[in-house]
């Protein structure tokens, strides 16, 4: 099952290159029973190296300004440490309970605009 759903996490990452890590998250916490921070850690690592391959995959009929990229990896590195830093003072059912509200509003904001 899990190799199932590697897979489709895999092809949402490549397909949509966003919500992938909440399908992820929510398998790792109530299906699999994973703690919160452990899921959320486990999903942002996965999902770096899925993003890596899905960068060569796109770089067949997409131009990369190299400097663009390289400006963007390094602030997301950044970013990331400072995140996953934060994300460790948080309690889990507030980082769920953010999460939530997100992916809703996201949801929302999507329906009116129209997709």
């Amino acid at each position: 099952m899990i190799y199932v759903i590697g897979f489709l996490i895999g092809t949402l990452n490549g397909l949509f290159a966003s919500g992938a890590g909440q399908f992820l998250v929510f398998y790792l916490i109530f299906i699999l029973k994973k703690e919160t921070h452990i899921a959320r850690a486990l999903s942002v690592s996965i999902l770096s190296i899925s993003s890596i391959f899905a960068v060569f995959g796109y770089s067949n009929f997409v131009q990369f300004n190299m400097m663009k990229v390289i400006t963007v990896v390094i602030v997301a590195i950044i970013s990331g440490i400072i995140g996953a830093k934060l994300m460790k003072k948080i309690p889990a059912n507030i980082l769920n309970l953010i999460s939530g509200i997100l992916i809703v509003g996201l949801t929302i904001y999507k329906m009116i605009q129209g997709g």
